[in-house]
């Protein structure tokens, strides 16, 4: 009989959510990327949009994280992996940048369904875990 594993779900709460909040930031270099090139936005309008971006991928990890880890009974370590989930992606993140140079447009688009796709499966992973 399996038993609950609370380091996996840890582990999997951490990376379902930095997964989470890269795709959100790429979602936002994707967009400014695409409205780049079907004309020119202005400098505030590039930076405002990638600032919200950026705001809505910390929230995103933070949540996913703390959701995904719903089987620790101890806030603070549900904190803890929340907020290691925000560095995770933000280092995740810094692959749209070289999507962005190696592959364009296509390869963000890329880039960013695998982030989409990795957080859906490894949020059902730690679920999994904390149910055993």
């Amino acid at each position: 009989m399996k038993t609950h594993d609370p380091v996996g779900v840890a582990l999997a709460g951490i990376v379902a959510g930095a997964t989470a909040g890269a795709c959100v930031m790429t979602a936002g270099v994707f967009t400014l990327r695409f409205m780049q090139s079907s004309g020119d936005p202005s400098l505030e309008t590039g930076g405002s949009l990638l600032m919200a971006t950026l705001f809505g991928g910390i929230v995103a990890a933070v949540a996913m994280g703390w959701f995904a880890a719903a089987s620790i009974d101890d806030g603070w370590r549900r904190g803890v992996v929340a907020a290691s989930s925000v560095f995770g992606a933000a280092l995740l993140a810094i692959g749209a940048t070289v999507a962005d140079q190696m592959f364009s447009l296509i390869g963000i688009g890329i880039y960013g369904a695998a982030l989409a796709v990795t957080a859906v499966l490894v949020h059902r992973t730690a679920t999994r875990l904390g149910r055993a």
